[in-house]
């Protein structure tokens, strides 16, 4: 009993350490998915180019990160006329770029985790565009496509709405300080699941899983985790740890505090780098493609991704030893679920209060209709 205290302790505590970095990031999220249409999007992504690719990482970047958000999203960029590379590049994005996913990581483990995981992103979308140059099946594109817009049929989607209106007048208007609250509302609707379970897990982990297991399954140089690995040890670690991943079944904020209780059990930073990225290739997620696009394009799509995050964190990892950046502070997980009368708990006030403040609104407003993002996010959470 004392051991399952302990680690809900743990969850809480790495919660609590991050809480406000999630409100702050969701905010952002929630304001910029009001300013930008996902139809403006579609139409710059419609040829396969580098611009455009880059375009469509972008557009991933300014919106949400939950995986499952992430999925319905690209889903509905390339039913709108998107490349199926240009969708691919926003799926990678909307999970790995997005900005409360960096201010968590940096919170939990620092800013150069924070850096590492925003060049694990680009990375993984040069490596997807230039594979899939080599190879994507014409035949997989057509079958996708229509598996795409026979899905959203059936869950009879509604894909024309949004706040018309200037930028100036949706940030001067009640209106769209309603819908940003709606946003907001919708966001927290998506993922507060994902990330008890993400955090939960990750005490659950800490305490009952042994050192030993973690050294079975990642090596460590000969040296002990202080010593720099050597090159098969960073391919091995990057190769695992999306492994480890397909079985956690969780998303992108939740796979964060697994990182980090990764990062305390001496995985080594290409590992740990990589694992950042797997939240694409969960089970789950696998599962959901295969509902989207058909089993065919699905692994095809989670075979790429698995070769571009193992992949990307090698790269990640050697950029950053050529450069002398790995980090090699390795906090103790006591160290994170400490609490305290400090900055993290007066910013944790602070955002709270905003918290609130947006869900006064989001109820004053009825709970009506979020804007276009948060609308389709919400069908996906449904599905």
């Amino acid at each position: 009993m004392d051991q399952i205290l302990q680690a809900l302790m743990t969850g809480a505590g790495m919660l609590w350490k991050a809480l406000w970095a999630l409100i702050f990031g969701y905010v952002i999220s929630a304001g910029i998915q009001v300013l930008v249409t996902r139809e403006q999007m579609a139409k710059l992504l419609g040829e396969r180019g580098l611009r455009q690719a880059g375009l469509a990482g972008f557009f991933g970047f300014i919106s949400s990160s939950c995986s499952f958000a992430a999925l319905a999203a690209s889903r509905s960029v390339l039913v709108k006329g998107a490349h199926p590379v240009n969708s691919l590049a926003f799926l990678i994005a909307s999970t790995n770029l997005v900005i409360e996913l960096g201010i968590v990581l940096w919170v939990l483990l620092g800013w150069k985790f924070t850096l590492a995981n925003l060049l694990l992103g680009i990375i993984m979308i040069i490596y997807a565009y230039a594979l899939t140059k080599i190879w994507f099946p014409g035949h997989l594109e057509e079958s996708a496509k229509h598996h795409a817009e026979e899905a959203q049929k059936s869950e009879g989607m509604d894909m024309e709405h949004g706040m018309e209106g200037s930028l100036r007048d949706k940030l001067l208007s009640l209106k769209g300080w309603q819908n940003i609250a709606h946003a907001f509302f919708m966001e927290w609707k998506m993922v507060w699941k994902e990330i008890l379970l993400g955090f939960t897990i990750a005490g659950f982990i800490a305490v009952f899983v042994p050192q030993s297991f973690w050294s079975a399954i990642f090596l460590v140089s000969e040296g002990g985790a202080e010593a720099s690995p050597g090159f098969f040890t960073v391919v091995e670690n990057a190769l695992v740890a999306p492994v480890v991943a397909f079985f956690t079944f969780i998303g992108s904020m939740g796979n964060v505090p697994l990182a980090a209780m990764l990062w305390s059990r001496e995985a080594s930073f290409g590992g740990v780098v990589s694992f950042l990225g797997a939240d694409l290739v969960a089970a789950t997620v696998i599962w959901v493609h295969a509902k989207y696009y058909g089993w065919a394009y699905a692994l095809y799509l989670s075979a790429l991704l698995y070769v571009c995050m193992v992949a990307a964190g090698i790269t990640v990892h050697y950029l950053f030893a050529l450069v002398g950046m790995i980090p090699t502070e390795r906090p103790s997980l006591q160290e994170m679920v400490r609490f305290g009368i400090d900055y993290t708990f007066f910013l944790n006030l602070a955002f709270l209060a905003v918290a609130a403040a947006l869900l006064w609104l989001h109820f004053r407003g009825g709970g009506g209709e979020a804007p276009v993002d948060a609308h389709d996010s919400r069908h996906q959470a449904r599905a």
